[in-house]
């Protein structure tokens, strides 16, 4: 199916780290989006990759700021397939 989006682009910074974050507003289409606007976050060694949805672009922004900020860890391996070192 066809679709017609207007893309955006919002920079922030969490720490020291710079992040741009692209915002896609569905102007025309695919009715499988949740809301009006998305956000999609790569997935990083520390990190999930997730898509945010909003009614507006400053909510799905607000909502990957918060994602991005926040200290909690979700991809990467478990402890127990770390590999040790010794000395």
């Amino acid at each position: 199916m066809a679709e017609l989006i207007r893309e955006e682009r919002y920079r922030f910074f969490a720490g020291t780290k710079e992040h741009v974050l692209r915002v896609q507003e569905l102007l025309w289409g695919s009715p499988a989006w949740p809301e009006r606007f998305r956000i999609h976050v790569h997935a990083s060694y520390g990190r999930d990759g997730k898509n945010f949805y909003g009614m507006t672009a400053r909510e799905a922004v607000e909502r990957a700021i918060e994602y991005l900020s926040s200290p909690v860890f979700e991809a990467g391996p478990p402890p127990s397939l770390v590999p040790k070192h010794f000395n």
